[in-house]
């Protein structure tokens, strides 16, 4: 086989193909049931087919001659750093210092990830995103999480 004029393209293939039989392995062990009496896995089971599908598709036309070729770029370690750190840290402070605190830290260490990194504008989408997941997912979805630190109350 030639390699892939598209690098990008079978890279994110290969990705799908293998998040989507991955998927589609875990959810076949919960039980599939039949399109009238769906069991817990028949969703994300034909969820994962169709993405593996997706993804045989991006590979296959990874090879076409009739596209430019192009590679892939080296990865941005430093901003993925950032934004997987904040990650980490909101799954850290959700529990203890709330949703706020946590959503508004969340905001803040993956804004610097970005080369127009401005304080005061990660303050204000802070701030915004902190307001709307309280509004959305604690008083709109009524999920059980705290809003505000544990010793706050």
């Amino acid at each position: 086989m030639n390699a892939p004029r598209q690098h990008v393209d079978f890279s994110v293939g290969l990705l799908y193909l293998l998040l989507g039989c991955g998927s589609a392995g875990v959810a076949y062990g919960y039980g599939l049931g039949t399109p009238a009496r769906m069991g817990a896995g028949f969703f994300p089971f034909w969820l994962g087919i169709g993405l593996g599908l997706l993804g045989l598709g991006a590979i296959l036309r990874a090879g076409s001659r009739q596209r430019p070729a192009q590679r892939l770029e080296p990865w941005a370690w430093k901003p993925l750093g950032w934004v997987l750190g904040a990650l980490g840290l909101f799954a850290l402070l959700l529990p203890t210092a709330g949703l706020v605190i946590a959503s508004a830290v969340l905001v803040l260490v993956s804004s610097r990830a970005s080369a127009q990194f401005n304080w005061a504008a990660s303050l204000a989408n802070a701030a915004a995103i902190s307001l709307f997941s309280a509004l959305v997912f604690v008083a709109g979805l009524g999920l059980p999480m705290p809003l505000w630190p544990t010793f706050i109350g």
